[in-house]
């Protein structure tokens, strides 16, 4: 590693103070563009009147969908400790993953940073490892949104479908790539590494850059290795789905705490949320501004109400599912871990 390589260095500090400013600059784009033109008073009056227990059942499922993420990526780390040593502590999973969400809330992804940190040191496992696992679970993650984008096309209203026909197809084809590459991922690194050793290829690419390429695919061929296993995939893709279907469920239940379950039903629900969660894509504190553009005009164009309902519907669901209950949650493991260290935690 060179001097400029360091974290400390100073052009990695200039690199990360304008990926910082770039960051916030979006949100503050995607927030122009959500009010603009809107009634902010309006926003706030449809605010007023939402009501609580449908929101007391978000918290439950943001906290089962955090669960979940955390025992799918015990799963994913079991093969770098080995079958005949402890298993992944629970706790600790659910921990670091908590704390990476808490800073993502500041600092676009700083909390993966974190999050790696928070695992390696708990469970003494191997940076390069762990990295690989959180690629692979970003990748499941990107491989069900693109499922969903895919369903989506499919079950869009007729009007639109009449509008643009090839959408049919587009989800269509979508749906079986992304698919595809869940049936791929497994051996992907394995594959890459044969290709990247093939003489014909090494020819054409620097030895610097070739062996570096192929130690990254021994480490996501290392971390890919609970998918290669025909009990632990099957569960991983299970849990990737529910953990999708509490995403999809804070939506839904956000719908009844505004009262507009007779304006979006399921599969509006659905939509509203496959084009919402591209937001989440998008590199910005918290995800502010991306998400409440992206569901602002997904609900106006599904559920065909006014731009303040929908913008209020938007910064509420922003506000509680990605602010308020995962600082909550962070909040009380943070003090669970430091302030009853002696508790056996597994």
């Amino acid at each position: 590693m060179t001097d400029s390589d360091s974290p400390d260095s100073p052009a990695t500090t200039s690199n990360n103070v304008v990926k910082y400013a770039l960051a916030v600059v979006t949100a503050l784009a995607f927030l122009w563009l959500s009010f603009r033109e809107t009634d902010f008073i309006g926003v706030l009056a449809h605010s007023q009147d939402i009501k609580p227990i449908p929101v007391f059942f978000i918290l439950l499922s943001v906290l089962l969908g955090t669960f979940l993420r955390s025992y799918r990526w015990t799963l994913l780390l079991a093969p770098l400790r080995g079958e005949s040593e402890k298993p992944i502590g629970q706790f600790n999973a659910f921990y670091a993953v908590m704390m990476g969400y808490a800073v993502n809330i500041v600092l676009p992804r700083g909390g993966e940073v974190v999050r790696l940190l928070s695992i390696c040191k708990t469970e003494r496992l191997p940076w390069a490892g762990v990295l690989a696992t959180m690629l692979i679970d970003r990748m499941l993650d990107v491989a069900l949104l693109a499922i969903l984008l895919g369903l989506t096309l499919l079950f869009l209203p007729s009007e639109v479908m009449n509008i643009v026909p090839g959408l049919v197809t587009g989800g269509t084809v979508l749906l079986a790539a992304a698919i595809a590459g869940l049936c791929l991922l497994p051996i992907f690194g394995s594959v890459s590494k044969k290709m990247l050793n093939a003489p014909w290829l090494k020819r054409h690419i620097p030895a610097k850059l070739s062996s570096k390429l192929v130690e990254l695919a021994l480490q996501f061929d290392q971390g890919a290795g609970a998918l290669r296993s025909f009990t632990r995939y099957p569960l991983i893709a299970l849990l990737s789905v529910l953990i999708w279907f509490t995403y999809w469920l804070n939506f839904y239940l956000m719908v009844f705490a505004f009262g507009l379950e007779d304006k979006i039903n399921a599969v509006k629900c659905l939509i509203i949320f496959t084009v919402g969660s591209v937001g989440s894509l998008i590199p910005t504190p918290g995800s502010i501004g991306s998400i409440h553009y992206l569901v602002k005009m997904a609900t106006v164009a599904t559920a065909h109400i006014s731009a303040e309902h929908a913008l209020a519907f938007a910064t509420t669901l922003h506000l509680f599912t990605f602010i308020l209950f995962p600082s909550l949650i962070a909040a009380v493991v943070f003090l669970y871990k430091w302030l009853i260290p002696h508790t056996v935690r597994t």
